[in-house]
């Protein structure tokens, strides 16, 4: 480990000893709404009302009316206001309706696709599916998002799951770098729990007695895991699948602290400022957070990075099915077949 990647490390430890949970996420404005992706009737009337019979109390409104002259001149500015108002309620109402139609369209379609791509905890399906592709991404990505307690699938323990399922996958079709992101961190936090839900996953997908191999690893920390939390560490060293784990410190902030770093160096005169180069941030970033993923794939209505790692995303393709809000099997291959179909230039 070199004199930056330590110092840059002892200032991830410091920063997570002070506060023991990364920066809460804090979700977009809804106006109360629970889905924001899935129009609303109860929505469209209340902006209907609020559009059509709200009188204009606006003070700028009435000081222009007050101005205006005349009986006739008043009738007509009331009249053409109403008339304006229609019309963006009418124009309102047809995209609400355009757009009500193409959610319920996009969930049909994705009831369908998980009824044709199942893989009934079989990774002989699995390989099938993978195995009428061209190329599979060497490294995979995905963002989880934690769910609330009510959902199904929610709180932390579906996050786990959600998780589990991913490595299942990955394994089953042969992707041996896995990186995980949740921008809270509810993963790191809970790695033991995640060690043993990937365990017993693995169990239901294979021969208890012949589990593949992991390991678990948290760049931050500078630590990996291997196996359940009850394995040997002498007898796991060879896996199957490595499994990063990301949040939002990963991202931005350990740019921020690379930066930081490399500055003091320069000012203590233990680095030339002509040392720092493109090729070494990339090396040290490479080493702080991981390599960059081929594919990434999110699993929400619209594609939201979250801060995930802006460095690591710069020739990665992207995958995600419009108003879907569950991991599902159905969206891991038809983003792998999306990879396997793409054409990539990299110019020199």
């Amino acid at each position: 480990m070199t004199k930056i990647q330590d110092s840059v490390l002892k200032k991830q430890d410091e920063d997570w000893k002070k506060d023991q949970r990364d920066h809460k996420r804090v979700p977009a404005i809804t106006n109360g709404i629970v889905n924001p992706a899935k129009p609303s009737v109860g929505n469209v009337k209340r902006a209907l009302e609020t559009a059509i019979l709200t009188p204009p109390d606006s003070e700028e409104v009435r000081k222009q009316y007050g101005q205006t002259q005349g009986l006739w001149s008043q009738s007509s500015g009331k009249l053409e206001y109403a008339l304006y108002k229609t019309f963006l309620s009418i124009l309102f109402v047809i995209y609400a309706c355009v757009r009500y139609i193409q959610y319920e369209y996009n969930r049909v379609k994705i009831r369908i696709l998980n009824l044709a791509y199942s893989p009934s905890n079989t990774p002989q399906l699995i390989r099938q599916d993978v195995m009428k592709l061209q190329k599979l991404p060497k490294r995979l990505a995905a963002i989880l998002e934690k769910k609330r307690e009510g959902d199904v699938g929610g709180g932390t323990s579906g996050l786990l799951n959600d998780g589990s399922e991913l490595v299942a996958w990955s394994i089953s079709a042969g992707i041996k770098h896995l990186t995980l992101y949740d921008y809270d961190g509810h993963l790191k936090r809970n790695v033991d729990e995640f060690r043993s839900s990937v365990f017993h996953k693995l169990c239901k997908y294979y021969d208890p007695t012949n589990v593949p191999k992991f390991a678990v690893r948290i760049p931050q920390w500078n630590k990996v895991y291997f196996n359940s939390a009850n394995a040997d560490t002498s007898e796991a060293k060879k896996v199957a699948i490595e499994i990063s784990l990301l949040s939002n410190r990963d991202g931005r902030e350990t740019i921020i602290d690379l930066t930081k770093t490399m500055a003091e160096l320069c000012a203590h005169d233990e680095m030339k400022l002509s040392d720092i180069t493109m090729k070494l941030i990339d090396s040290e970033l490479t080493q702080l957070v991981g390599h960059e993923p081929d594919l990434l794939l999110y699993f929400g209505p619209s594609l939201d990075l979250q801060g995930f790692p802006p460095w690591h995303i710069r020739l990665t393709e992207f995958y995600w099915e419009r108003d879907n809000d569950q991991v599902t099997y159905s969206v891991f291959i038809r983003g792998l077949k999306k990879y396997a179909s793409c054409k990539m230039n990299v110019g020199k």
